[in-house]
């Protein structure tokens, strides 16, 4: 069980270091500082065997809220209540002693958390194996990896049985592989019981584990309940967030309608390109039908990709396609005018323009990045040498309204069979 009361935590910002020593030479009389409220109070109750999640922009006071409850600071008002053996996954290594190896390294953490060392040499075989780190276990850390410092702070942590464990993003530097065995481990804590409360910027994954979520703005509590409502209204707030930034940067280079989509595609514009250039794409729009053009679109409602090309000649068997990976490099699929949605475009030399419309782009809520390629003609000699690709040049978001488990959402019906 975990009960933080009306936590604030402020700090003294000084402009320069001598204010601080003016202040301590006029003892309080007079004041050289200004204070800095990175929490003001902040109330959660996490029951005992809840997995309660909290985000937030970075520099919300997510980390620091982790730290006090941790008892790793001290709150400036307020009071904390915590039940049980913790753990506490804060900041990458801490703890550890750089010039120790990798096994003392175990032996100490589990000292720190009130484990005896023979109980941790008993489990010490178990550790490395989860860990994955047989060949290095007797290295110094400082040789370490970040993505193998990470693996063993998290499996010395959970391998010391604790009551509540407190995870601050740690998950976020390891590889796929080993990202599902924790998130695994930590699916294993919830069903036994123990209490969890972690901090993570993938609103999927709070929905997924947690019962309750926390959101923070600037040291306040902007919303805590239902992880699903709490992640909803963050979602819908970022958005609000974004579509101000692009209007404002738009609006520094110009007030057409022709600078500000000019501005929504080169702020977006990442990856690669390469191709012969017979056929050269020279934009591309993304327009949802009940917001018009944007990069920030509905799950579920139709979206229409207006692709703008220039040709050298004409190609009456041109190929065109689209494709649509995750931020984290996870394909998720492909578009094309040959097999998924065979339609003739003949290009013609000059200038042009077609569109491809998804009557329903269900993807979760994340960060996607578009490709775009054409070929002059499927099996042409420029198969394996496309006329122009751009690899995941175009990011675009997708926020959700209905919760979608995994990548996208099944259209199905259940029905009761006789």
């Amino acid at each position: 069980m975990i009960i933080a009361a009306h936590i604030t935590k402020n700090y003294r910002l000084y402009d320069t270091p001598s204010d601080r020593l003016k202040e301590l030479i006029w003892a309080g009389r007079r004041r050289y500082h200004r204070e800095f409220a990175a929490l003001d109070d902040v109330s959660i109750d996490v029951k005992t065997g809840e997995t309660f999640g909290v985000i937030g922009r970075n520099g919300a006071g997510k980390s620091t809220l982790l730290q006090i409850i941790a008892g790793v600071l001290q709150p400036t008002r307020g009071r904390v209540k915590v039940e049980g053996r913790v753990t506490a996954l804060l900041e990458l290594g801490s703890g550890f002693n750089p010039d120790y190896t990798g096994r003392e390294n175990i032996i100490l953490s589990g000292q720190i958390h009130g484990v005896s060392e023979a109980e941790m040499r008993r489990k010490l075989e178990v550790i490395v194996r989860f860990a994955e780190l047989e060949e290095f276990v007797d290295q110094p850390v400082r040789t370490y990896s970040t993505g193998m410092l990470m693996r063993l702070a998290f499996a010395a942590a959970i391998h010391v049985d604790p009551d509540v464990l407190i995870v601050d993003e740690a998950l976020s530097v390891g590889d796929v592989y080993f990202q599902r065995k924790s998130l695994d481990r930590m699916e294993f804590f919830r069903k036994a019981g123990k209490t969890v409360l972690f901090v993570s910027h993938d609103p999927g994954l709070v929905q997924r584990f947690c019962d309750r979520a926390l959101w923070l703005e600037g040291g306040k509590t902007m919303m805590l309940g239902a992880a699903r409502d709490v992640v909803t209204a963050y979602q819908a707030f970022c958005i609000r967030l974004e579509d101000k930034r692009l209007r404002e940067a738009s609006q520094s280079i110009g007030n057409g309608p022709a600078e500000h989509e000019q501005i929504l595609r080169e702020l977006r514009l990442t990856g690669s390109r390469w191709g012969n250039g017979k056929i050269r794409f020279t934009g591309v729009e993304m327009i949802e039908d009940r917001e018009g053009a944007a990069w920030v679109i509905r799950s579920g409602q139709p979206v229409t990709l207006r692709l703008h090309y220039e040709s050298d000649g004409s190609y009456p068997e041109a190929v065109f396609a689209v494709d649509i990976h995750r931020y984290d490099g996870v394909y998720i699929g492909t578009v094309n005018n040959i097999d998924t949605a065979p339609t003739p475009l003949p290009v013609e030399p000059g200038k042009g323009t077609i569109e491809l419309r998804l009557p329903s782009a269900s993807l979760s809520y994340n960060v996607y990045y578009l490709s775009l390629k054409v070929y002059t003609e499927k099996g042409a000699p420029d198969w394996r040498d496309p006329a122009d690709v751009h690899y995941q040049m175009y990011q675009f978001n997708v926020i959700t309204q209905r919760h979608i488990h995994g990548l996208i959402r099944f259209e199905a019906e259940w029905r009761q069979s006789s």
